[in-house]
């Protein structure tokens, strides 16, 4: 067991020997009283893929065993935790990224509810293009830190019996101190078990009309419905993940509908084109909240504007600071002055293919990254727990790794999780969402 410390132990990255790690992430950061893991995938120490890859050298289809895969995650995960001195039961919340929902959802779920049997974390599924290893299967993992004040018999868990029945072996909402995580939510009326607005394919999977602002709204309601279970309260949402199958047709709508619902709720958010939903819906969010009676009080949850950054693209700011925790919403590369793209779109306003440069783009990325966390009194070394979204992994996946790299290559590297995605609201090739130490803790 290998550990990077700094701060006496207090903001650790953590490296377990004979397990796989790729892309020079660590497997994990430990800060305050969590545990972010690095996505981790069924690669065994070797790089090997048990259940086999989806792919071969060539990139031609192989056929390959998300079951085996699922449970070879889920050992990885356990091993992690185990040699870092804790355990499955520290598990909160857990974000599930399948590259072919269609053909795996089944099977994954079968090995997902076996590995996590006695286990109940908070939990989303989504269908992403392509992981960076090759496996269809990758799990990002929040849990409890082992020597954390807060003990697990402390994190309470919460069924909402009036909202949607969850479609897995997992609770709507998971407690943990100051923090309320909620599991992945979808539009389905709770009563009658249909979509509003429609679903966006049939039972044959022929496609339909639908209507992304119902779903949408639905989508809000029924997050209000385990927050009420909860004893929470909608204003006191934090950050919020927006998964869109389709956005090109649908982010207008959506992005319209989540201004009038949210109101001035400003929680940071992040926005992405996934390949599918375990079931035909067209939208799903995943929030993480105040928990009722926190110790923070609401005021403390400061929302930041910061002047030089780009313009969000909808109604939310570029971070809140929540206690010791610095949520920064998804950055892209526009360049805050111009509002040009650095290296280029990837697309013209016909959307055809452009050429364009993905190094350019990830720098000027993380370039605005630094500069809303400069606004907030701390910079990149802050950063703890980081999510990239590539949108052309094989073309870009190297020459992204390089950039990200060289900023993000000192000792206290973050937990990181990346995968290529279907589209961005805008035509950029890269973005990232993080979480960063709130600066009297950066500054320490």
């Amino acid at each position: 067991l290998q550990f990077l410390y700094f701060i006496g132990g207090r903001n650790m990255a953590v490296r377990i020997q004979g397990s796989h790690v790729y892309a020079g992430h660590p497997h994990g950061r430990e800060y305050s009283d969590l545990l972010f893991l690095s996505g981790v995938g069924p690669e065994d120490a070797d790089g090997h893929i048990p259940g086999g890859p989806m792919r071969d050298q060539e990139r031609r289809p192989l056929n390959y065993d998300i079951y085996r895969q699922t449970h070879a995650t889920i050992q990885n995960i356990r091993r992690i935790l185990e040699k870092n001195g804790g355990g499955m039961e520290d598990i909160i919340d857990v974000q599930c990224f399948l590259v072919d929902m269609k053909r795996d959802f089944k099977d994954f779920n079968k090995a997902y509810r076996e590995g996590f049997q006695g286990y109940a974390p908070t939990r989303t599924t989504v269908s992403v293009r392509e992981l960076s290893t090759g496996a269809g299967v990758n799990i990002k993992i929040i849990a409890r830190k082992p020597d954390s004040k807060i003990k697990v018999s402390d994190v309470t868990t919460v069924r909402a019996n009036a909202a949607p029945k969850p479609v897995g072996a997992y609770p709507h909402a998971k407690r943990f101190g100051d923090l309320l995580f909620i599991s992945g939510m979808g539009p389905r009326d709770p009563q009658t078990n249909k979509v509003p607005g429609g679903p966006i394919y049939d039972s044959q999977g022929n496609p339909c009309e639908y209507d992304v602002a119902a779903q949408t709204r639905s989508t809000i309601r029924n997050i209000r419905l385990v927050l009420e279970a909860c004893g929470a309260k909608f204003e006191d949402i934090i950050d919020c993940n927006c998964f869109l199958v389709d956005m090109a047709r649908d982010f207008k709508a959506f992005n319209q509908a989540y201004k009038e619902e949210f109101g001035g709720v400003a929680p940071t958010r992040t926005t992405f084109s996934i390949r599918n939903l375990p079931t035909p819906i067209a939208v799903e969010l995943k929030v993480i909240v105040r928990a009722p009676e926190s110790s923070i009080r609401a005021m403390d949850a400061q929302v930041v504007h910061t002047e030089g950054a780009p313009k969000p693209v909808g109604a939310y700011p570029h971070a809140r600071r929540f206690g010791p925790y610095l949520f920064i919403s998804g950055m892209g590369p526009r360049d805050p002055a111009t509002n040009q793209v650095p290296g280029g779109p990837i697309y013209d306003k016909d959307r055809k293919p452009l050429h364009y440069d993905v190094a350019a783009q990830t720098q000027a990325t993380i370039n605005n990254i630094n500069t809303v966390l400069k606004s907030c009194g701390t910079d990149l070394s802050a950063v703890v727990d980081i999510q990239n979204y590539l949108v052309n992994m094989p073309r870009d996946f190297e020459k992204f790794s390089a950039v990200y790299e060289k900023n993000f290559g000192g000792k206290f590297k973050p937990a990181a999780t990346t995968m290529a995605i279907r589209n961005l609201p805008t035509p950029i090739a890269v973005e990232m969402k993080c979480i960063a130490m709130a600066p009297q803790q950066a500054k320490l």
